[in-house]
């Protein structure tokens, strides 16, 4: 049974048990894991992997952390690290799901690192819709990297290895030409990365925006100039985003109390905490839970 104090998070989804191999990925139908589930995976969240799924065709409705969408047709969608997500797909969907161990990513060399970076950090939905030309380029890699999966070739874990840098290298690509963003990494492009790293690991002890300058060895009026340039946010308005981002996840995704849930967020008293989340989402925790506990339909 899964506490009530955590959103579950998974190797795979329903194997609860990490696989601690630095070489680790996998790749598999749609269809092989989400049919027997009635085409339909839970929320859930995953400390060590990034996922890419990918549709050739069918329909699925996406969740990812509060958001929803519902696509049809041919996509890309990018999970990364820690990030909740549900899937409910249309039966018959044909795509895959490759998942990727950190130490894999982490190890990718530096110049295709800062090309694919954006797909690394943010969620997004990269749409291959009336550009078949482009699905086709990307789909012989996803065979052949099954193809090596299954095979005890030598050199099997660098071919694999090689095809996940060209899979990622092709969807940033694609990102770009869809106009999702733009994936040229300028040096303020960088240290707002790096504050948003930061940012994820110390979030819940409340440093202020001084102490995440002093981390980057930057003044704080560099650093707030930089993420309204690129973010068009302060770096104060950054940690509060990031710490609502946290409440609406448990206040959707688990059985936590609201007091429950205020301390694993740092907050010394649970009221500070029911004033903070309404100033920053305009309803008190209970009634944002309340109203979202809906199905996905």
């Amino acid at each position: 049974m899964t506490s009530k104090h955590k959103i579950p998070h998974f190797a795979l989804y329903g194997e609860s048990n990490w696989i601690d191999d630095p070489e680790f990925f996998h790749i598999e139908a749609i269809e092989s894991r989400s049919s027997d589930l009635g085409w339909k995976i839970k929320p859930h969240r995953h400390a060590q992997l990034f996922q890419i799924l990918l549709l050739k065709s069918g329909k699925a409705n996406i969740r990812i952390d509060d958001q929803q969408q519902n696509l049809l047709g041919s996509w890309a969608i990018m999970v990364p690290v820690g990030v909740v997500h549900s899937f409910q797909f249309a039966p018959d969907t044909d795509g895959r799901v490759i998942t990727i161990a950190v130490p894999v990513i982490d190890d990718i060399d530096e110049a295709t690192k800062r090309f694919i970076k954006p797909l690394l950090h943010q969620p997004s939905c990269i749409s291959f819709n009336n550009q078949d030309s482009l699905l086709a380029d990307l789909w012989p890699l996803i065979e052949q990297l099954e193809k090596e999966l299954h095979r005890p070739h030598e050199g099997r874990g660098l071919m694999c290895r090689h095809l996940i840098h060209a899979i990622l290298l092709q969807l940033a690509r694609q990102q770009t030409i869809s106009g999702e963003q733009n994936t040229t990494m300028s040096a303020q492009d960088q240290q707002i990365q790096s504050l948003k790293a930061l940012i994820e690991l110390h979030y819940k002890e409340h440093w202020s925006s001084d102490q995440y300058a002093c981390a980057l060895g930057m003044s704080i009026s560099r650093l707030n100039r930089a993420c309204k340039l690129i973010l068009q946010q302060s770096v104060h308005d950054l940690i509060q985003s990031r710490l609502q981002l946290e409440a609406k996840r448990q206040l959707l995704y688990s059985r936590q109390t609201i007091e429950e849930i205020a301390y694993h967020l740092g907050f010394k008293d649970p009221g500070y905490f029911s004033r903070f989340f309404k100033k920053s989402t305009g309803y008190p925790p209970g009634r944002f839970r309340a109203a979202s506990q809906q199905p996905i339909q």
